[in-house]
């Protein structure tokens, strides 16, 4: 009888044991897989690719060659199908631009870090004829048309299709003054000067229009102040500070078929302890687009993925395609960046910037942006079809979720989609717009 006690003892152990590691997984993706479970109430659905498709490059003629070189895209007429065109800048809001940095002495700017961005024409002020060129980044890349002190006129800027337009010759034109900088860089602006032949990287500010009139809100301005050394007299002018002497607008270049990504990184994490509120996915959140693009003359065309940033609410070291997001907006790892986070910063503008894919002919040739690497450490950030998902390709008017928010709050479809594969577009219905950034 003892022995049939025991032997009973040991059975019931060893059915424990298997049943421990059933409910307790082993590997980190278990213990995730496990977790991700009880946030959407169920198993994965096995179909479920989290929003990544194939995207086509974007293409400017009938070949599928990006027509434009490095520095500079100058095919005004064709803008607006493939990127979001700033509209040309009212008299009014010109005027309060122009005020503003003629009575604001030595203003303390901002910096901002766009590797794709339109100028515009704002203000033509003293000396302007003696700043032969504008230029932008460290390569002194030149804005097109933009020479002593004002910009030149496009007559057929494309601002994008006409409504209910089914041809692509279907376009919105417009004039203006402006310039559509790719592969560039806002880390610095300049301008060449005539008087001594130099040229004059230090001599600007960036200007948010927030700080200016509410007619301008959300816009950011460049002006430019005058200094010469010439060898004559009348070639030497010192800086007054006034940076008013060439003031122009600056606009991010958003692509129009661009994809975002939302970020979780739990699966860094211990996972031994996991709250549903931190399945925010708002750790990293970027857009990716694809273009095709000629480095220079006689070389052959690259494809690169445009990857705009836009928040970093996760506190440890993540990179994208091999950059550190809070290195990239200015910030420290400890500081999470544009998800209403308790002592986290908000309100800093998106980070822009390319990854060289390399040279190409195929110009049917696709490219997928789950393949773009995200890294928390050494770890690599997946979305496995049919498994769960550290990162969610959604469109590119999503709104992400504040910190410490559930995204299954902001979006109940979310759930609905993981596990029963439907609700493919759950991100366009918003079940709580108070917990979204």
């Amino acid at each position: 009888m003892k022995k049939l006690f025991l032997m009973g003892f040991v059975t019931l152990a060893f059915a424990s044991c298997v049943s421990d590691k059933t409910v307790a997984p082993q590997t980190q993706d278990q213990k995730y897989e496990k977790a991700f479970e009880n946030l959407v109430g169920g198993q994965v659905n096995a179909n479920v690719n989290w929003g990544f498709n194939d995207q086509q490059v974007v293409t400017f003629d009938e070949e599928g060659k990006y027509t434009g070189m490095r520095a500079v895209d100058a095919n005004g007429n064709g803008w607006g199908l493939y990127v979001e065109v700033p509209q040309p800048l009212t008299d009014a809001q010109k005027q309060v631009v122009t005020e503003w940095f003629q009575s604001h002495n030595n203003p303390e700017g901002v910096a901002l870090n766009w590797s794709d961005f339109f100028v515009q024409q704002v203000y033509k002020g003293e000396w302007g004829g003696n700043m032969n060129y504008l230029y932008c980044g460290s390569d002194t890349d030149h804005t097109n048309n933009f020479n002593a002190g004002d910009g030149g006129v496009y007559g057929n800027v494309c601002y994008g299709l006409k409504p209910g337009a089914t041809d692509q010759n279907d376009r919105i034109y417009g004039p203006d003054k402006i310039e559509f900088m790719v592969n560039s860089s806002t880390e610095y602006f300049g301008f060449h000067n005539s008087f001594d032949s130099n040229f004059y990287k230090d001599n600007y500010v960036i200007i948010p229009g927030d700080i200016i009139d509410p007619i301008v809100a959300g816009m950011f301005f460049v002006g430019f102040d005058f200094e010469a050394n010439g060898q004559a007299d009348n070639q030497k002018v010192a800086r007054d500070y006034f940076f008013d002497n060439w003031i122009v607008k600056i606009t991010p270049g958003l692509y129009k078929d661009r994809k975002r990504i939302m970020v979780e990184d739990l699966i860094a994490n211990d996972l031994s302890q996991t709250d549903l509120s931190d399945w925010d996915f708002n750790d990293a959140v970027f857009d990716v687009a694809y273009v095709r693009q000629q480095p220079s003359d006689n070389q052959p065309h690259h494809d690169y993925a445009v990857i705009t940033l836009w928040a970093a609410g996760g506190t440890k070291a993540l990179t994208v395609a091999g950059k550190e997001v809070h290195e990239l907006f200015g910030q420290s790892v400890s500081k999470m960046i544009n998800t209403n986070a308790n002592g986290g910063v908000d309100g800093l503008q998106p980070v822009i910037f390319r990854v060289d894919l390399g040279a190409t002919t195929d110009w049917n040739k696709q490219y997928n942006a789950n393949d773009i690497v995200v890294k928390v450490g050494s770890t690599v950030l997946d979305a496995p079809k049919g498994k769960a998902p550290q990162k969610i390709e959604v469109s590119n008017s999503t709104r992400w979720m504040k910190e410490r928010q559930i995204i299954t709050l902001g979006y109940a479809d979310f759930a609905t989609y993981a596990t029963g594969g439907v609700a493919t577009d759950w991100y366009k219905t918003v079940s709580d717009a108070s917990v979204l950034y």
